[in-house]
């Protein structure tokens, strides 16, 4: 999505549009999606170069569970906020110093400003660093691969640590009393 700078009014654009993100290469760094990306922005231009992006997005996911390995699809929604100025305006290196509301500036070349990868980062934050298909999933059994989920498996538990043993029976003694 492409922004013209020259046609953003003074009191600013709202724009609401759907893009298909497949011709975006997300795949190919471990993001899918399942259907289109909806985003919602608010466009302000401060001075005649300046100019604030206040905006949201949802999109569904299609994830693998860390636990038990099931595909499955999630939503997820992030709202973001950016400020581009003109690439002429960086820093010299003296006078270089990076402030909290620095993190949300975004530099822009010629009469336009493109969004996109502000909304692809904007997916990569949203996605769970860890999905789960359910909360309380149980994942998959470490001896037999079963999913614990669905069946519960014979398999023996784990031996306890040898080096908690003296602790485990401090707990045992403390039960009979």
């Amino acid at each position: 999505m492409e922004i013209k700078i020259q046609e953003i009014p003074p009191e600013g654009l709202l724009l609401s549009y759907r893009e298909d993100p497949s011709q975006w290469g997300l795949a190919e760094k471990g993001l899918t999606l399942n259907g289109q990306i909806t985003v919602l922005l608010k466009v302000i231009k401060h001075n005649e170069k300046e100019v604030y992006i206040r905006g949201s997005l949802s999109a569904e996911l299609l994830s693998e569970c860390s636990r038990c390995l099931k595909s499955f699809s999630e939503p997820v929604q992030s709202d973001f906020h950016v400020d581009y100025v003109p690439l002429s305006k960086i820093p010299s290196e003296q006078e270089r110093k990076l402030l909290k509301e620095d993190l949300d500036l975004q530099f822009y070349e010629g009469d336009s400003i493109e969004v996109r990868e502000v909304i692809e980062g904007q997916l990569f934050l949203a996605a769970p660093m860890r999905p789960l298909c359910q909360p309380d999933c149980r994942g998959l059994c470490p001896h037999c691969g079963e999913d614990l989920n669905r069946v519960t498996c014979s398999c023996p538990t784990e031996p306890a640590d040898l080096r908690w043993a003296g602790l485990k029976d401090l707990l045992k003694k403390k039960d009979q009393s």
